[in-house]
């Protein structure tokens, strides 16, 4: 299956982030991707997220729904702010729920995955002190997803710094581990690369981060380098720190070869359950 991932810079504005994106989508669909994944905060990026998600949570995943329809594809949208859980109760103000969403070539919603981690951190850079649990409430369960025939398990930025999320999703059945992301300019150089592909040589999946790039404002920059690691830990496709379209092929075969060779999924011993406030969907 070809699958593509959108790099671009998004600002506080959902309208341009939109029309930029639906660009880059019809793009990707017309060079044969099937599966599209969009970045974190996609259509938006800092402001007054629970404001905007009151005032447009609908809109906005209307426009992911028709975007998915009119092109015929599988798509993901990285992460939307949300004002209610997908049991439907509310979340709190000020809070919003940091929500990816899967919609199928119908425009049907296959799958939504609430953001697990929130990334609460000190960054040597112009923003400084991160803290995301300010403004989103933390989802609670874990979701992997049927496209064309892949397992594919839901993540989000943060969350590749957890190797228990990966595995969790693994044993769920997860194939390939998608991390639509904002990752910053100053962790992303650090770490992005090389958690990317720790997290396939651990699980033996295809691990696909979609970031975002460039300069947001004047304090906040993401890394970009959007890239798509195989089974066995190779990078097989990267962007550089522009805005573009990461193309690639996931194999079945690949991932049914590398996991008879190398069967660490059969000889986990540290096995722990869910923590208590972590629901299987």
């Amino acid at each position: 299956m070809r699958i593509a991932g959108i790099q671009f810079c998004a600002g506080r504005e959902p309208g341009p982030n939109l029309a930029r994106a639906g660009a880059q989508i019809a793009e990707a669909a017309a060079q044969g991707a099937r599966f599209i994944v969009l970045p974190e905060n996609f259509a938006c990026y800092g402001g007054d997220y629970r404001a905007l998600a009151e005032r447009e949570g609908g809109s906005m995943q209307a426009w992911l729904a028709a975007q998915a329809r009119e092109q015929g594809v599988w798509l993901l949208g990285g992460t939307l702010p949300l004002v209610q859980r997908a049991d439907g109760s509310a979340v709190a103000a000020p809070r919003v729920r940091a929500a990816s969403l899967l919609y199928g070539p119908d425009g049907a919603l296959q799958a939504r995955y609430d953001k697990l981690h929130l990334f609460d951190a000190q960054v040597a850079d112009a923003q400084g002190s991160y803290q995301e649990s300010a403004r989103f409430e933390a989802g609670d369960r874990l979701r992997v997803a049927d496209v064309g025939g892949f397992g594919i398990g839901l993540a989000v930025c943060y969350d590749l710094r957890f190797p228990s999320l990966a595995r969790a999703l693994v044993d769920r059945g997860a194939q390939v581990l998608v991390y639509p992301s904002a990752f910053t300019a100053v962790t992303g150089a650090a770490h992005w690369r090389l958690l990317l592909c720790a997290r396939a040589v651990e699980t033996g999946c295809y691990v696909l981060g979609v970031n975002q790039c460039g300069q947001h404002s004047e304090r906040r920059a993401s890394f970009g380098h959007s890239l798509l690691a195989d089974p066995w830990g190779r990078v097989v496709a990267e962007l550089d720190d522009a805005p573009g379209i990461l193309l690639a092929e996931l194999r079945q075969d690949e991932i049914d070869e590398t996991r008879r060779r190398l069967p660490v999924h059969t000889h986990q011993r540290l096995l722990t359950g869910l923590p208590d406030d972590i629901r299987d969907d």
